[in-house]
């Protein structure tokens, strides 16, 4: 088996389920008042690979192994949009934590319709998403999805908070994105095979439902790690968001870690970079420092990231969703391609 193949071929195993998605989740947040309309439209266009509901898809066709025959109930369908949607109210609040211009190469909420829009847009979407998760008979996605939303806050406040902060730590930053960017990755896969496999044979099946949260919070690991990366050595026309807000909110990523620890005095000339408008900081950093060095260290853990979540799925059995999540977690690593 190659490593890696192209994404579109990765997505056609689950292709119906992705149209189906995409056709509901329109008729899901349609909005009440017509002032709202245009503004659920342009958050439609924040969706890329929509990697989070292809890994609840195909977690949950590999749970049962190939003689699942690719066929979702409707419940699975349903996760996979709650999934998709909280998603895309993180999106939208991260861009004005960030103070983000461009998502998708398409302005972000607050840069076309303002702050407190953008805040109060991402919480119809928040609210959307339970309101659809309650409605499932089986009650484990509203839980476990509102634990992660919790999860996904405490990892952001817990950044917030230390911006700035020159005793940060790999460890303390490992558990941040574990928290604010991995966790969903992986309720996304164990809730595909939880509500694939159906609750009267969960508890039978209790390693694979495990080894599919490992592969996904592995996997969401390395994303964040190439996400930091691309912040600082990225092309803005390339990744189609705004770079460089990790340095100019102080956030120290794994690439800056390295780079402090270089030498005596490494820390102090960093800190004279940290906190200049986003092209002013990215300027220094690039021509300043080694950034080369930091950002390989950096997708070096990435890659034994995706070394533990592709072990992970050698506890599920045989077929091809487990091969298509095998070469979806290399697409993770050649976003920076």
């Amino acid at each position: 088996m190659t490593d890696t193949l192209p994404i579109q071929d990765l997505l056609t195993l689950v292709r119906p389920q992705i149209e189906r998605l995409n056709r509901e989740i329109v008729a899901d947040l349609a909005p009440g008042h017509e002032e709202m309309a245009p503004l659920v439209e342009h958050v439609g266009g924040f969706r890329g690979k929509q990697l989070r509901p292809v890994m609840t898809f195909l977690s949950g066709m590999a749970v049962r192994g190939a003689s699942h025959g690719g066929c979702l109930g409707d419940d699975v369908i349903t996760v996979a949009k709650v999934v998709e949607l909280l998603h895309t109210a993180t999106l939208v609040h991260d861009d004005v934590l960030d103070s983000a211009n461009m998502r998708r190469r398409i302005p972000t909420v607050n840069q076309m319709a303002g702050v407190e829009v953008a805040v109060l847009l991402g919480d119809y979407i928040y609210a959307k998403a339970f309101h659809m998760a309650v409605q499932l008979p089986d009650p484990a996605a509203a839980r476990w999805l509102a634990e992660t939303v919790r999860v996904i806050c405490q990892g952001e406040i817990t950044q917030v908070l230390h911006r700035f902060d020159f005793a940060w730590t790999e460890a303390r930053y490992f558990t941040v994105i574990a928290e604010k960017t991995a966790s969903l990755y992986a309720a996304a896969c164990r809730l595909g095979g939880h509500y694939s496999i159906g609750t009267e044979n969960s508890g039978g099946l209790e390693g694979r439902l495990r080894a599919l949260e490992e592969y996904g919070l592995e996997l969401g690991i390395a994303f964040q790690i190439v996400d930091d990366c691309l912040d600082l050595d990225g092309d803005e026309r390339v990744v189609g968001k705004s770079l460089g807000t990790d340095l100019s909110k102080g956030k120290i990523t794994l690439p800056l870690l390295y780079l402090m620890r270089r030498g005596p005095g490494e820390a102090e000339r960093l800190r004279a970079v940290l906190g200049k408008s986003e092209a002013e900081a990215l300027k220094r950093l690039r021509t300043e420092f080694p950034l080369e060095h930091a950002v390989a260290y950096a997708m070096e853990e990435a890659q034994r990231r995706i070394a533990k979540a592709r072990a992970s799925l050698s506890q599920l059995p045989a077929g091809p969703a487990r091969d298509a999540l095998h070469h979806l977690a290399g697409f993770v690593l050649q976003r920076r391609l």
